[in-house]
């Protein structure tokens, strides 16, 4: 699916634990600076290929996204969020989310992992959301 709209994609060999990440983002959005992490984070693993729960590479991510980065180690290192992602993964459970991506939409509909688009659609007209037009869209 990501071929066809144009995305590459790095496959990764085994899975990551994403627990470090998740801390250096919660990190990165205590500074004010989530955005610019979560976009690091994404185009290091999609686009790179990199293990993004490895210390070095959080490292050079957060300073490329302007974090604190002596910081960020010692929330990691002291699991500063670990409490809040616990409960925010307990959350999503009792939702029945259990992968990503997930979108919960109009509190009525699950749509898990990578969907094609239309799929999407099909819910979005379910709950009375009228189609856009593309071309509306560029600018």
């Amino acid at each position: 699916m990501a071929a066809a709209v144009g995305l590459h994609l790095s496959l990764h060999e085994r899975l990551i634990n994403s627990r470090p990440t998740l801390q250096a983002a919660e990190f990165a959005r205590e500074q004010g600076r989530f955005d610019a992490m979560h976009h690091e984070l994404l185009k290091a693993y999609w686009d790179q290929g990199l293990d993004v729960s490895d210390t070095a590479v959080l490292q050079d991510i957060a300073t490329r996204a302007g974090v604190d980065v002596a910081g960020m180690e010692a929330a990691v290192k002291e699991n500063r969020f670990g409490d809040y992602l616990d409960s925010r993964r307990n959350e999503a459970e009792e939702l029945g989310i259990n992968g990503i991506p997930a979108h919960v939409i109009a509190d009525k509909y699950l749509v898990m992992g990578a969907q094609p688009y239309d799929l999407f659609e099909r819910v979005m007209a379910k709950v009375g959301v009228p189609r856009r037009d593309a071309s509306a869209n560029v600018t």
